[in-house]
């Protein structure tokens, strides 16, 4: 029994490895370029080494007979990119970074040289994308850690963004909780180019991250936990169709060869604030707020350049009470409409 279950386990492993991926979302990047020599002729058979400079992992390819290589479903991250061929100098470019659903164009000029010979150049990537057509913008991880954010939901930063819009409060607002008897996405946290706040789609490590009842998100992780993420606002490809708004790709941090860790709260208490508008004035007690936001994460190396891993957690606890202020007295408001129905004709006050 247990040798038939490890074959059925075999073949459906199999089977999903033999699946199509390209018809699914990614959460990755991609470097594409052409390599020529010192006179501008393209070079073929030229072998690419791509490297994430923070996993130490690589990936190859070959220049085709126009000179064009490309390598796609790159993890978004620090990389440097190296070109040899026999008779030619090493030409490497580093300080190179891809983003989430990017392309990074780096083009490599060969050298007649010894292999043993290197070319270094250093610099960033373009900042115009120049291979596609979509529009977006890539909140990188910076941004994401340290902009101030209000109850730390991070599709607040999406407002930086021209065409970017938080909700009216009924529908969630900036803070992506919708006010007592509000309609729709409790989640969405904004609108993009006059579309509804429920026209996005969030997407987690490529992976459909939507509340299909409310048509916000489902998982909302802490900024701590965020690489970084794209919201792409306009002719975006067809592999993501859905909604009409906008896609919002969130990437979640990995591990890398160095260990990182971290732990924080985020305090809110009614001692430290001033009183209300609508609280009732002294000696009556402000309005109870004590909120406090607390978590920890972790992450590194389980076998060095090979294996890395990531994890953090969060909580929240909440404790408020609303503040409210009458206005006039219903006894007051009674006897102000008797006094002036007197004046009217046909009309009666009544006791």
């Amino acid at each position: 029994m247990r040798r038939y279950l490890m074959m059925a386990l075999l073949i459906g492993v199999a089977i999903g490895g033999l699946a199509p991926g390209t018809a699914y979302a990614q959460a990755t990047g991609t470097i594409t370029g052409i390599v020529t020599d010192e006179s501008g002729a393209v070079m073929p058979g030229v072998t690419v080494e791509v490297t994430n400079t923070a996993t130490n992992q690589s990936r190859t390819a070959v220049s085709g007979p126009d000179g064009f290589y490309t390598v796609v479903r790159l993890q978004p991250g620090p990389y440097s990119v190296k070109g040899t061929l026999a008779g030619f100098k090493t030409a490497v470019r580093e300080g190179l970074r891809v983003e989430v659903e990017s392309t990074a164009r780096v083009d490599l000029k060969m050298s007649v040289g010894q292999l043993e010979e290197s070319v270094h150049v250093v610099g960033e990537t373009a900042l115009v994308e120049t291979s596609s057509a979509s529009m977006g913008t890539v909140i990188d991880q910076k941004k994401v850690e340290e902009l101030p954010l209000n109850g730390r939901n991070f599709t607040q930063l999406g407002t930086l963004i021209p065409g970017v819009v938080a909700a009216p409060a009924g529908l969630g607002g900036a803070a992506g909780d919708a006010t007592p008897g509000g309609f729709g996405a409790a989640t969405s946290g904004f609108s993009v180019n006059g579309m509804r706040n429920q026209s996005n789609n969030f997407l987690l490590d490529g992976a459909s991250n939507n509340d299909t009842f409310n048509t916000g998100f489902v998982m909302r992780p802490p900024p701590d936990a965020i690489q970084e993420f794209k919201i792409q606002t306009h002719s975006y490809s067809a592999e993501y169709g859905r909604n009409s708004g906008s896609v919002v790709n969130v990437v979640t941090r990995a591990g890398t060869n160095q260990l990182h860790g971290a732990g924080w709260e985020f305090n809110r208490d009614d001692k430290l604030q001033a009183r209300n508008f609508f609280a009732a004035p002294d000696p009556a007690p402000k309005p109870k707020l004590k909120q406090n936001q607390f978590g920890a994460s972790l992450g590194g190396p389980l076998v060095r350049n090979r294996i890395f891993g990531w994890c953090s957690t969060s909580r929240k606890s909440a404790e408020r009470r609303c503040a409210s202020r009458s206005g006039t007295p219903v006894s007051r408001l009674e006897a102000s409409i008797s006094t002036s129905t007197r004046d009217f004709p046909g009309f009666a006050s009544s006791t």
